[in-house]
């Protein structure tokens, strides 16, 4: 009866063991697969900021004495980069500069929580794209961005990484989801949420390739 009682302990504990096991496999795939999905759209993502200065002697923005206000807030993405370069993709309505002449303005980007001053490349308006260029740091690397070939069907899951309302900073990744709801000349539909801030934010299909980045809500 002793022999019986200690093989049935040695069971019923392995069986425990082996749930806890399981448990944790299950947990770690789940964190692996939602690491995996949203991955490209946390890393790249870059929350800019345009802030106004004092004046041009007065500009250095790492000196909350030299600031006068926090103009405006968007969102982005690292686009590309190469040894020396990040090139960051956002709207073209945040890179137009809205200041008062009396005010110096200068582009912060965050990425992967390190600022840096961004500048402007290229502006196009009328689609509302703005490319934008700060120094890389030594250690940086980056996801490579593919653009998407064609439209996801109607209906499939997409997402973004962005900051509405300027919420956003050092160890903060806000993933929003959506489907995705069809293209024409003028542009395309999604159901992620977004508001003031969002703009510029990349808009990711499940593969992880870019559709097209936030400009506009309802």
């Amino acid at each position: 009866v002793l022999f019986i009682f200690i093989i049935l302990c040695l069971f019923f504990g392995c069986m425990s063991l082996k749930s806890d096991t399981m448990q944790k496999d299950i947990a770690n795939y789940y964190s692996k697969e939602i690491d995996r999905k949203y991955k490209k759209g946390v890393d790249n993502f870059v929350y800019l900021m345009r802030l106004d200065f004092l004046s041009s002697e007065c500009s250095d923005f790492k000196n909350p004495e030299c600031l006068s206000r926090v103009n405006s807030t968007a969102s982005g993405l690292v686009f590309s980069s190469d040894q020396k370069s990040v090139f960051v993709l956002t709207a073209a309505h945040f890179c137009v500069d809205q200041s008062p002449g009396t005010f110096d303005t200068k582009i912060i980007g965050f990425t992967k929580d390190l600022d840096r001053e961004l500048y402007i490349l290229k502006k196009d308006e009328k689609n509302d794209i703005c490319l934008l260029m700060g120094v890389k740091y030594d250690h940086e690397s980056f996801n490579q961005i593919k653009l998407a070939k064609k439209d996801p069907p109607l209906g499939e899951d997409v997402y973004t990484v962005a900051a509405p309302n300027g919420v956003g900073g050092p160890g903060f990744r806000l993933v929003f989801d959506g489907k995705f709801g069809g293209c024409d000349q003028t542009g395309c539909m999604t159901t992620i949420p977004a508001t003031f801030g969002s703009s510029g934010a990349g808009i990711y299909n499940k593969k992880g390739e870019l559709i097209t980045i936030v400009m506009a809500v309802t």
